[in-house]
């Protein structure tokens, strides 16, 4: 292989980058497509022993999007194990009501509410709640995205993933399953309707006509999860380090960590990868009152230590991929995917991740036999996963672009035709 300098601007700093000119022309043509000039893009292609087959910037420092799940998914399967079950338990006092929650991103209303009955709670006491932490929304995050389920907020105690839906029902807005202190103002307009949502002053204005038939307006991120939670039995909760010296009267056992997972990355759920990687993080000790301080330096150790992942290759942020702070090499990815196919845990692993027809890959990579996961933020796009060539070989692939100025689905059908032409060419 040869090696090129070439200059390179990006988020106005300058960079000396390395550019392999590799054996492959056809894939170097791909990623020479004029539509990506002016952008970043980095990519590999290994077999699953870790050998680069090829590589182009794959040291480069490149913004993950939702490929970060990779990272917060692999460590969570290894910290808390595949058969791990979070338990969250209820003590109903003749005073009081205590919680403590150590996480479970899968819990729903209808748990919580059948909860309530079970305990046999008819009147509002103080609720006291313990929960392993609750840092809400992860320092960086967007703050226009904030309305959106898609960035609820991250608690411990939460329901429904940390969101809830905005109907209109018989000529009518109704949010389900409760309002949760959401106010809600409609008002008329424009034929189209349109929501403006303030998770912080908990104000949602609805304005235009509304739709004559029922009618799912939207998914929105419910204010202080937490705080919902408890409502449903009792009063807004108090925090608490002190739990009752019984056993519960009522213990609520969630999913496993493999179907947390497997919850997690087809859809590619940003609520549920947060929970994961705090709660994977949580096995080594209690995370205080910064969780992602000490988050972010166990997944680090996790992926240099274990993984064997270089330091330099990574710096985590956040567990979804929403922070535009993380960065990770393509080297990196195809070091997680590489030692994941080598755990016991392989066959749930590969089975988990998005496949063609499915989840983020429902319209793409059709006829390719692949798993892997998908990465889209603003003038960000990632294909990362496992291909088996027509030859019948397994390798692992990764394909990430940063600052395009084309259309996201350009990008999208660029990072398709490499995928398919190493699929051809090995």
């Amino acid at each position: 292989m040869l090696r090129s300098c070439v200059l390179r601007r990006y988020n106005n700093c300058v960079f000396l980058l390395l550019a392999v000119q590799s054996s492959s022309p056809n894939l170097d043509r791909i990623l020479a497509n004029p539509k990506l000039d002016g952008s970043v893009v980095a990519a590999i292609v290994t077999d699953l022993d870790g050998k680069i087959l090829y590589r182009h910037n794959a040291e480069t420092h490149m913004v993950p999007a939702s490929n970060q799940k990779l990272l917060s998914n692999s460590f969570a399967l290894w910290a808390l194990g595949p058969d791990y079950r979070p338990k969250t338990s209820f003590w109903k006092l003749e005073d009081r009501v205590v919680i403590d929650s150590p996480g479970d991103p899968l819990m729903t209303y209808s748990q919580l509410r059948k909860a309530k009955a079970t305990l046999g709670i008819t009147t509002a006491k103080p609720v006291f709640l313990r929960q392993a932490y609750s840092p809400e929304i992860p320092d960086s995050w967007e703050i226009d995205d904030l309305p959106n389920r898609f960035s609820a907020a991250v608690t411990a105690l939460t329901f429904d993933r940390g969101g809830f839906e905005a109907w209109v029902k018989k000529g009518r807005v109704t949010l389900e399953p409760e309002a949760f202190g959401v106010r809600t103002q409609t008002t008329g307009g424009t034929d189209k309707t349109l929501l403006q949502y303030d998770p912080i002053t908990r104000n949602l204005r609805v304005s235009g006509s509304l739709p004559k038939k029922d009618q799912l307006l939207d998914t929105l991120a419910m204010p202080k999860p937490d705080v919902a939670a408890a409502s449903i039995f009792g009063s807004n909760p108090e925090p608490t380090l002190q739990l009752p010296d019984r056993s519960p009267d009522l213990i609520i056992t969630g999913s496993t960590t493999q179907e947390m997972v497997s919850q997690c990355l087809p859809p590619s759920d940003n609520n549920i990868a947060e929970n994961l990687l705090l709660m994977g993080a949580r096995v080594e000790g209690e995370l205080g009152s910064n969780p992602y301080l000490l988050a972010r330096r166990r997944l680090e150790n996790f992926l240099t230590r274990i993984v064997g992942v270089d330091r330099a290759d990574i710096h985590p942020f956040d567990g979804s991929g929403l922070s535009r702070h993380n960065y990770v090499t393509v080297r990196a990815i195809a070091k997680i995917l590489c030692w994941e196919n080598a755990q016991p845990t392989s066959a749930f692993w590969h089975g988990a991740l998005a496949h063609p027809g499915t989840g983020t890959l429902s319209n793409r990579l059709k006829g390719l036999t692949f798993q892997g996961k998908t990465g889209s933020l603003d003038m960000v796009a990632a294909l990362s996963g496992y291909l088996t060539t027509k030859s019948g070989k397994t390798v692992v692939v990764s394909v990430i672009a940063n600052e395009f100025g084309c259309p996201p689905a350009d990008v999208r059908a660029i990072a398709d035709e490499f995928v398919n032409a190493v699929a051809e060419d090995r």
